[in-house]
């Protein structure tokens, strides 16, 4: 049995399903052991109080447990983990105690990472770990997945250093021409698309919906990265949409009589939420960087498979993807409500778990990953910011 080892800040069993989770389920069914090891969480979190763990339906478990033949998850508190203050001195005067995470980890994933065949470093808190990963893994594929661009994310400067000295990894793997560009120096960049569940998605669900309603129903289904204002605008601009949030939310959210805040849902809810909306909304901050969520934003794609309009900000709009209308393209709210159907065909997630296991074994690379020469000279693969069209 080939073993593989997740570092993520996800928890194996959680409600919202990352890309990651997804990866998991599909390298089991093929025949690998899985090690998830969940990092980013330290004793300050349960001192301060996550809001990440307050949207577990329990604690976690700490320690090493083994769920079966093919799943181990590891979840323990160093110290420490990488933190951003808002004060630039304090955030400097933390920086050598995180030392004290990484020889944390170093213990705990000794074992797992020498019986390791591939290695998996999810973007976030893990990349701290990368010389650690190479010096404990040497035989393994190590790869860096850029899920997001945590430069978005408020991310300490540790990680941002962390992440540009990438020489830890054997491959950089991301959905994002824009991230890929970001790592043209390293010698090894594919270009992997995230997916969907397609066996899930083909069974029917019930409508979660009050009917009748006075007018469409606009679904946001997720909070990263997201725009209050900019969400409370177009409530207030559409009193006539129905407004659905499902998501965590670090604050209280203004309160609108036609906006609801259903909070963190599983996925089932989640995508009878989408199936049965009009609307996609991907209201993400309106900010330098965001418009890599047009390919690595899991509500996007499923408002594609089901065929909703997206409406966001204009850098997230590309004439490949027609179906994402901007804020401030003619008549957006308009061609929101009059759109018609037209569902898109999208990557089932098994693809994704293809990709990132092929390394050594299937060649060449190209057959199940984007060239690396490719992905990773920006000419090729940047896609402009471009402004929305009608």
């Amino acid at each position: 049995m080939k073993r593989a080892v997740l570092l993520t800040g996800h928890f194996p069993f959680q409600k919202r399903r990352p890309s990651m989770l997804w990866v998991s389920h599909h390298l089991r069914a093929a025949g690998w052991h899985m090690t998830h090891v969940t990092v980013g969480y330290s004793w300050l979190s349960k001192v301060f109080g996550d809001v990440r763990l307050t949207a577990l339906d329990k604690p976690p478990h700490y320690g090493t447990q083994h769920h079966g033949p093919s799943l181990t998850s590891i979840y323990s508190l160093p110290p420490v983990h990488p933190v951003k203050t808002k004060s630039t001195p304090l955030n400097r005067w933390l920086e050598p105690g995180y030392r004290l995470f990484t020889n944390h980890w170093r213990r705990r994933l000794r074992t797992p990472l020498a019986q390791a065949d591939l290695v998996i470093c999810e973007s976030g808190p893990p990349v701290l770990l990368g010389p650690l990963l190479a010096k404990q893994a040497p035989q393994a594929a190590r790869i860096y997945r850029v899920s997001d661009d945590i430069r978005l994310l408020n991310a300490p400067d540790i990680l941002l250093r962390a992440e540009r000295d990438h020489r830890p990894f054997t491959r950089i793997s991301t959905a994002s021409p824009h991230i890929a560009a970001r790592f043209a120096d390293h010698p090894n960049v594919t270009l992997d698309p995230v997916g969907i569940p397609h066996a899930n998605l083909k069974v029917s669900t019930t409508d979660p919906y009050p009917r009748p309603h006075p007018g469409p129903i606009a679904v946001c289904a997720g909070t990263t990265l997201l725009d209050t204002a900019a969400l409370t605008r177009l409530a207030d601009a559409r009193p006539r949409w129905q407004f659905h949030v499902l998501g965590r939310l670090r604050e209280t959210p203004p309160a609108r009589p036609n906006i609801t805040w259903h909070g963190e849902q599983d996925f089932e809810t989640t995508r009878a939420h989408i199936a049965h909306a009009d609307i996609g909304l991907a209201p993400y901050r309106d900010e330098p960087g965001v418009a890599y969520q047009t390919t690595n934003s899991n509500r996007i794609l499923l408002y594609r498979y089901h065929g909703l309009p997206t409406l966001g900000p204009d850098r997230l709009c590309h004439p490949s993807i027609p179906s994402i209308i901007g804020y401030n393209s003619p008549q957006a709210l308009d061609r929101c409500e009059t759109w018609k159907r037209d569902p898109e065909a999208v990557p089932d997630w098994k693809e994704l778990a293809d990709r990132l296991s092929q390394n050594s074994v299937t060649e060449p690379p190209e057959v199940t990953s984007t060239p690396p020469a490719s992905a990773a000279n920006p000419r090729v693969n940047t896609v402009p910011a471009l402004a929305c069209k009608a």
